[in-house]
């Protein structure tokens, strides 16, 4: 069955009449793709049912089906517990990313926030600055051991640096084992999230009307309303024993949910209540029942506004159902003929999420990659073109994390993990050239059926053999640089 998408009458007929700027449109698409803390913090409405989305096409995900299956023998579903069980023993794989000598323990490098004030409306970065600094501090008032209230004494802190804190999907998470101490996958408190979310609808066929993905100024975690309920926490199951054991670790988890002001609730069926700007897609007496019903489960209320102070809007943009599809690639269908027919919504945003090269603006790609910190860095030292493909050539692994070349990888993972298809070493080589001494202003990307190149300075380089051609190779499929529109040649 298809999603019945709703709109909210005269805004989206207005924003149907007049569509933003393709500059803006760019920049837009591309927070999807980047996915730091401080854009999802800017467009929760977008990004967090994109990011999620993302997920629920994965395939790595979806053969998650094949390991282990949800039902009995007779074809029934498994008790809740049960498959919660299950669930637990895939999230086994996972941890929390701390990766010793990094900002953070993230691997993302530093973002600056003097450049980031001219990506998002004003104040926004001021404002959250503030906010951030209160809840860090907070946090390391009551653990001075905090991986993130540490931040607020460091020196790049002070200089206006932050870290970029990226939020990665499963794929991006898997392939933290080439480079996690512990050798395991291993994300954040988003990603880890949003996997959980996923898996529950995919592999445990949980109803997503069940599902809230709830976020809060220090954390973001996942409830199941199902029996007694349930709480999904970074990689762990707190059923309602569970969460009342009085162990550190539940302690913990009732903290973290409860501890600072909630920003959130995602509900994949009836949309989201943003506690920030106070409106909600979600009806009141549904935003009024999750209130009652996490705030019960961790034994302290949530930190919200009250459901007087929110706006209720109409929804739009539900979720389809995992329900309903019984392959990652039908799923990914869906998806994609929403996101053809619906421009602009999160469907649209999902597919660069996903990162899929199969898009209208591949170009915002490109915008993302030049935001990358050590793809930057490493750019700035390339004095010529031999310096550029030395690093390329470095990378040794020629697959691609997402284990196809109808998605690329950015370039800072294609040089953290030190592999990439032809496809991610054009971007990676593109952007290496853009932060160089010897940029040039109208290089592009193009690629064939078998090949990928990067044009610079009039001549076309075979990115698999790193030699220059002067001519455009023939059956480029898609040519494209990171301002101005794209060109793809008719199928």
């Amino acid at each position: 069955m298809s999603v019945a998408r709703q709109t909210t009458g005269a805004a989206d007929e207005s924003a149907a009449v007049r569509p933003p700027d393709l500059n803006q449109r760019l920049e837009n698409l591309s927070s999807a793709i980047s996915l730091t803390v401080l854009e999802i913090d800017a467009d929760a409405q977008k990004l967090v049912p994109a990011f999620l989305l993302a997920d629920l096409m994965s395939p790595t995900l979806w053969a998650w089906r094949g390991e282990k299956r949800a039902h009995a023998p007779d074809g029934t579903l498994l008790s809740a517990k049960s498959r919660l069980d299950s669930l637990q023993r895939f999230f086994h794989r996972y941890t929390f990313t701390i990766m010793p000598g990094r900002p953070a323990g993230d691997v993302w490098g530093l973002m600056d926030f003097a450049e980031e004030e001219h990506r998002f409306p004003p104040g926004f970065v001021r404002n959250i600055r503030a906010e951030y600094d209160a809840t860090f501090r907070k946090l390391l008032a009551e653990n001075p051991e905090s991986q993130f209230g540490q931040i607020v004494n460091q020196p790049y802190y002070r200089l206006g640096l932050f870290p970029r804190l990226k939020n990665e999907t499963v794929e991006v998470m898997n392939a933290m084992r080439r480079v996690n101490p512990q050798g395991k996958a291993s994300g954040k408190c988003i990603g880890l999230g949003m996997l959980w979310a996923a898996a529950l609808a995919v592999w445990g066929r949980f109803p997503i009307d069940r599902i809230v993905i709830t976020g809060n100024r220090a954390h973001m975690f996942v409830y199941l309303d199902i029996d007694d309920g349930h709480l999904l926490n970074n990689t762990k199951w707190f059923s309602s024993t569970r969460i009342n054991n009085q162990s550190e670790l539940s302690e913990f988890a009732k903290v973290v949910a409860s501890g600072t002001e909630t920003t959130f609730f995602y509900n994949p069926a009836m949309g989201m209540c943003h506690c920030t700007s106070r409106t909600s897609q979600i009806p009141r007496e549904q935003v009024t029942a999750v209130y009652r019903q996490i705030g019960g489960f961790v034994s302290n209320p949530l930190k919200h506004p009250s459901p007087e102070h929110i706006q209720f809007v109409d929804p739009h943009d539900p979720i389809p159902d995992p329900a309903e599809h019984e392959t990652a690639a039908g799923y990914q269908s869906e998806v994609a003929a929403l996101a053809a027919e619906y421009p602009g919504s999160v469907y649209e945003y999902a597919l660069y999420a996903f990162r899929s090269l199969n898009v209208d603006h591949p170009q915002a790609y490109i915008r993302a990659a030049l935001r990358e910190a050590q793809t930057r860095e490493r750019g700035r030292g390339v004095r010529d073109l031999s310096d550029a493909f030395a690093i390329v050539a470095a990378i040794a692994g020629r697959g691609s994390i997402f284990g196809s070349r109808d998605r690329i990888a950015m370039p800072d993972e294609t040089l953290l993990f030190a592999t990439g298809s032809d496809r991610d070493r054009a971007l990676l080589l593109y952007a290496l050239l853009a932060h160089s001494p010897i940029r040039d202003s109208e290089s592009v990307i193009g690629y064939s059926d078998d090949g990928s190149f990067v044009r610079h300075r009039k001549a076309w380089i075979d990115v698999n053999t790193l030699t220059s051609i002067p001519s455009e190779p023939p059956g480029l499929k898609a040519v494209f640089g990171h301002i101005g529109p794209s060109r793809r040649a008719s199928s």
